[in-house]
């Protein structure tokens, strides 16, 4: 059981990163948040979202979802996520099992973007 992104519906309105920290924090720290929606500069109307697991790093993009092991070495032909760095300090995403209801990113996402996959 695990996070499922869906980059092609995200608006990056970080409401995922604001409960995912408050979960953590009991605040709104972001910098405790497992998961970040990001928008690339470059591109215009461009979302992403980044989500930490236990031993790989989730970087769901509209065109497609990819998932990178903790520890191997990136392809160097690949461009890589400047905000990808960042993320591997962080704690590792939980599905917040001590909330009665399920991971808290889920619920609050007003597009449905996140569910957890079985």
């Amino acid at each position: 059981m695990g996070i499922k992104i869906d980059a092609l519906k995200c608006t990056n309105c970080m409401a995922c990163e604001m409960a995912c920290g408050y979960h953590r924090d009991d605040g709104f720290a972001f910098l405790s948040a497992c998961i970040v929606p990001y928008r690339a500069r470059e591109k215009k109307d461009y979302f992403g979202v980044l989500l930490k697991e236990e031993d790989s790093l989730v970087v769901a993009r509209p065109e497609g979802t990819e998932i990178n092991r903790i520890g191997e070495e990136a392809d160097p032909d690949k461009e890589a996520d400047a905000s990808a760095k960042p993320m591997l300090l962080r704690e590792a995403c939980d599905l917040c099992e001590d909330m009665k209801y399920g991971p808290m990113c889920v619920k609050i996402c007003p597009v449905d973007a996140i569910s957890v996959a079985e």
